[in-house]
């Protein structure tokens, strides 16, 4: 499933090898010899650029319930994309990139980062997360970098986090949101409408959710 999401991300967002730009310095040079009248016009193809995948995962309290879910999200994705940096959250961000390039299993893998994290199971603290990611890894916030957020969108003072997800928006092509909260829950928190704002926001916390997140057409190639 990780990898149908991936595949459709990367279709969704890179230049396609057949696209065609006019070429108008080599058009101009190949009409001299028909008295510069530009018989036939020379193209030249967009470099194909696939998308850096950034993955940002809410490991706080309010999220306890769906600890298996998110766990699975992080290690699949991390397992079928190369091209991917992976963070946890609570009261602050964590890089936990490294703990996936060892080889392990899913078991270890992630007996590891939740016995070593120090950010499961506390308060959130949204906004100073994004803070942290923009000020220490501003290196991988690019125009072609899509960022997948993983949270119930619960936390505090979530009018300063709306305002430093709109400094990620400006820096990156695109924020997809995967809210663990069940649609029809989302009407009691302000706090979805507020990202919603911001970031493309689907409901996911099943298996069935996230194929329903890979048939959007926002997501279709």
């Amino acid at each position: 499933m990780a990898h149908l999401l991936a595949g459709r991300i990367s279709r969704r967002y890179r230049y396609s090898k057949s696209r065609r730009v006019l070429d108008l310095r080599a058009t101009i040079r190949s009409s001299i010899q028909s008295g510069g009248v530009p018989f036939k016009l020379k193209y030249r193809s967009c470099r194909v650029k696939k998308p850096r995948l950034l993955l940002l995962c809410d490991v706080s309290a309010s999220m306890i319930r769906y600890t298996s879910f998110v766990l699975q999200f992080i290690y699949s994705l991390n397992t079928v994309v190369q091209r991917i940096e992976s963070f946890v959250f609570s009261e602050n961000l964590e890089r936990v990139t490294p703990y996936f390039q060892q080889g392990q299993d899913f078991d270890r893998t992630m007996a590891a980062v939740v016995r070593e994290s120090g950010q499961w199971g506390g308060g959130t603290s949204l906004h100073k997360a994004l803070q942290t990611l923009i000020l220490r890894y501003g290196e991988e916030l690019t125009r072609s970098t899509i960022v997948i957020m993983v949270s119930d969108t619960r936390t505090i003072r979530h009018k300063e986090a709306v305002e430093e997800l709109q400094k990620l928006r400006e820096k990156v092509k695109e924020i997809i949101w995967l809210n663990t909260l069940p649609r029809e829950e989302w009407n009691s928190y302000s706090t979805v409408a507020a990202f919603q704002k911001v970031a493309a926001m689907f409901p996911c916390n099943t298996l069935a959710d996230l194929e329903q997140v890979m048939s959007r057409k926002f997501l279709s190639a």
